[in-house]
């Protein structure tokens, strides 16, 4: 996946991300040889002296030309018949969820943590540093990075901030790292890997997906998250999330 840039200030509700640009197979077309053969062959039967040299031309003549442009026909028709196995290509993509494969100039890159999750750090915080069984209070912004960069939620735009216990299994295991190693007032963008979304993440089974949170709180950023999750024609590239949170507070 080619993810998009977001900036520190999306979690206030300013920034936005940009899907990857999609492909666009090249059209080929096949010259008209059929019709040039008829042209020709017209331009010779036409005129008052058209007896004469149907009469001197063999009648093998176009059938020599078709014959010497046929593998100039094969080459320009090669594109269409010869096309790549999508089996293969999909096998190819080994840097579709990494961001750090497509950073623009200025961008920050991610650090992989051994789980897997890549962080990135926007601003330093400087308050407290939370410890297990302690309760955070979060903003956070996320999209479908992966697939067509849908936006599943911002809490400044639902005024609902995120609270959980940290380490107490109650939000997704991402996003308990993440804030584990924040202090208060910092902001950290989490990218997880379409490969690992389940592991770092929701669970792709429906009955027991939002037994973590956060949880979407509104229709359209959950469809948007169970569309990724429960689509089987996407490829595991398509799945990768991504989120900026902000460590407002931790509770006494």
């Amino acid at each position: 996946m080619n993810a998009a840039a977001l900036t520190a200030s999306r979690v206030a509700g300013t920034s936005a991300i940009r899907a990857p640009p999609r492909r666009r197979a090249a059209a080929v077309r096949a010259p008209a040889i059929s019709a040039g053969l008829r042209a020709t062959r017209d331009a010779h039967e036409s005129g008052p002296e058209s007896g004469r040299r149907r009469e001197e031309e063999p009648a093998s003549l176009p059938s020599r030309r078709a014959v010497a442009l046929a593998p100039v026909a094969a080459a320009l028709l090669a594109p269409l018949v010869a096309r790549p196995d999508p089996a293969r290509a999909d096998t190819e993509c080994t840097e579709c969820s990494n961001s750090n494969s497509s950073l623009a100039p200025g961008d920050k890159p991610f650090v992989q943590s051994p789980s897997g999750a890549r962080f990135a750090d926007l601003r330093e915080g400087t308050g407290a540093t939370p410890q297990p069984g302690q309760t955070v209070v979060v903003e956070w912004v996320g999209y479908t990075s992966g697939y067509q960069a849908k936006k599943i939620e911002s809490t400044r735009e639902t005024d609902a901030p995120y609270a959980f216990k940290l380490g107490a299994g109650e939000a997704i295991p991402a996003f308990d790292e993440a804030v584990s190693q924040m202090r208060v007032g910092g902001i950290r963008r989490i990218e997880i890997p379409g490969e690992l979304e389940e592991k770092l993440a929701y669970s792709r089974d429906p009955s027991q997906r939002y037994a973590v949170g956060p949880v979407p709180q509104t229709l359209g950023g959950r469809r948007a998250l169970d569309f990724v999750l429960d689509n089987r024609t996407l490829k595991d590239f398509n799945r990768t999330l991504l989120f900026d949170i902000r460590l407002s507070a931790i509770r006494k």
